[in-house]
C-alpha cells in the first residue's frame, strides 16, 4: 500500500486509497480477466473513460508508463501570449510561428505489451504515480483457463489488502 510523504501508511475511507480503477493493455488480454474478478466480487469500479479513474492497472513503469499517462492526462497549455506589436500580429495572421523547431504533427508512438510485463501487476495512483499495490502472477500460457487462473490470484490479492487496509 501507498505511504505518506512522512513514511506513514497512507489513510483513506476508501480500499487501497481509491475506488475507480483503469486498465492499460495487459499481456494476452488479461485486463479483461482480471476486470471481471474485480467486477463479480464488488471490489473495485472498473471505467472505461481513464478520466473517471482514481488508478492505473499496468504492467509497466518508468519512461513508456510516463508517456502513456502524458498521452491520457496532458497537462494544460499554459495561455497564449497576445502579440506585442503589429508587425507580430501580420506574421501570426499568414501562419507563420516563427519558429524552425515547431512539429505540426508528429507521428503518434504506439504502445502495446509485447516483451514488457513477465507477470507483475501494478496499481498505480493517477494523480501522484505512487504505485498502490502490486503483485506478481505470470499466466502459464495465453489460454483463457490460464488467464482467468491468474485473475483469481490477483483478485484475491487485491481483496486481502482491501480487508487489510479497512482493519
Amino acid at each position: 500500500m501507498g505511504q505518506s510523504p512522512a513514511g506513514q501508511p497512507a489513510q483513506s475511507t476508501q480500499p487501497l486509497g481509491m475506488r475507480n480503477v483503469y486498465f492499460l493493455q495487459l499481456p494476452s488480454g488479461l485486463e479483461h480477466f482480471v476486470a471481471n474478478q474485480l467486477v463479480k466480487r464488488g471490489l473495485l469500479t472498473v471505467v472505461t473513460d481513464p478520466h473517471l479513474a482514481d488508478a492505473i492497472f499496468t504492467d509497466t513503469l518508468g519512461k513508456g508508463f510516463e508517456k502513456r499517462m502524458l498521452d491520457l492526462y496532458p497537462p494544460p497549455e499554459p495561455p497564449k501570449a497576445e502579440p506585442k506589436d503589429d508587425k507580430d500580429k501580420e506574421s501570426k495572421k499568414d501562419g507563420d510561428t516563427g519558429s524552425a523547431m515547431d512539429v505540426k504533427s508528429a507521428a503518434a508512438e504506439r504502445f502495446n505489451s509485447f516483451g514488457r510485463g513477465k507477470g507483475t501487476i501494478f496499481l498505480v495512483d493517477r494523480k501522484t504515480n505512487t504505485v498502490l499495490w502490486s503483485a506478481y502472477a505470470r499466466p502459464r500460457s495465453g489460454a483463457a483457463d490460464d488467464l482467468d487462473k491468474a485473475a483469481r490470484t490477483i483478485a484475491d490479492r487485491i481483496e486481502a489488502a482491501i480487508k487489510g487496509s479497512s482493519r
